[in-house]
């Protein structure tokens, strides 16, 4: 009855585990982004690109970088908010498909002038920088979450476009400087926070947006996370030092709408709730030979005893 009783406990403990560990693989959906696109109010082609980069349990890194161009209001055919997600949409999808063709741990669908990423499943988002140098109304919000339920931090880092390497590659004696607008964020249906740009360096409009935003946002000398580069592709931009941390933001939306010329900006989203979860999916078929092996020797046992131990008649 003892030999029984431990076999049970132990068959059941293995099952349990095994249920667990599957179950916390993660599902498809779990971490995503929706990105509402803009118009841009620069008169030329500008940059835009999309960085997302995915974990499968505890394996290395994927990284994605997804470029695209979008034109201007002096260009024959200005870019629509419908085209712009259209193309950063395609970017990141052929992006996803040429670095990580046997890891696709990502998907980008785009519905008119909207851009959802999401995890597939069995992967975990783990941070997401959305690179603007159009001057585009951009609007963020995860579905039926609030940044912070969705355990994600975002920084905001105001860049001069004259630093984006794609540019510097090419030019010299650019002038990094604002041009002269307003940097605007706003925060769900809340007032819209306007910071002056003319005159003011970079950090100096950080500084200003993080106090204008209040406690919950703070200016940061560090990244929110390292900078992530890539050979053989452009619109990189190391860190300048400076940016605005809002960390678990209690709000369903943040908008940022950068009307300067001179001035970029780099949006950053961290998914803090991703475990290096040990790699389950690769472990199952292990843990299903222990659970055969475990019901095999009970069995054996069982049959063992009941035949030292006839039945009395």
């Amino acid at each position: 009855m003892m030999i029984k009783k431990q076999l049970g406990l132990t068959i059941l403990f293995i099952f349990t585990f095994a249920l667990s560990s599957i179950v916390h693989s993660a599902p498809a959906d779990r971490n995503q982004l929706l990105l509402k696109t803009g118009i841009s109010k620069r008169t030329g082609e500008t940059a835009f690109s999309y960085l997302l980069s995915w974990r499968k349990d505890d394996a290395s890194l994927r990284e994605i970088n997804g470029l695209t161009f979008i034109n201007g209001t002096d260009t024959p055919s200005p870019t629509t908010d419908t085209e712009v997600a259209h193309k950063i949409s395609k970017a990141i999808n052929a992006a996803i498909v040429y670095q990580s063709p046997h890891d696709r741990g990502a998907i980008a669908k785009s519905n008119k002038s909207e851009v959802l990423v999401s995890n597939k499943s069995g992967f975990d988002l783990t941070k997401i920088t959305v690179r603007d140098y159009s001057n585009q109304q951009l609007q963020y919000s995860i579905p039926e979450k609030s940044f912070k339920m969705a355990s994600t931090d975002i920084a905001i880092d105001i860049v001069y476009s004259a630093a984006v390497e794609y540019i510097a590659g090419f030019s010299t004696g650019i002038k990094q400087e604002t041009a002269g607008g307003f940097v605007t964020v706003t925060i769900d249906n809340n007032s819209p926070i306007k910071i002056k740009t003319d005159g003011k360096s970079n950090k100096q409009i950080e500084k200003e947006l993080a106090k204008a935003i209040g406690s919950k946002a703070s200016f940061s000398s560090t990244p929110l996370y390292p900078n992530f580069v890539q050979l053989r592709s452009k619109n990189y931009k190391s860190f300048d030092g400076g940016e605005v941390q809002i960390p678990a933001l209690n709000a369903k939306s943040i908008t940022i709408d950068i009307n300067d010329s001179g001035l970029g900006v780099l949006t950053k989203f961290n998914f803090t709730n991703v475990k290096q979860a040990a790699n389950v999916i690769s472990k199952v078929p292990y843990i299903i030979a222990i659970l055969l092996v475990s019901i095999f020797c009970y069995l054996f046992l069982y049959k063992k005893k009941f035949i030292k131990t006839p039945p009395q008649t």
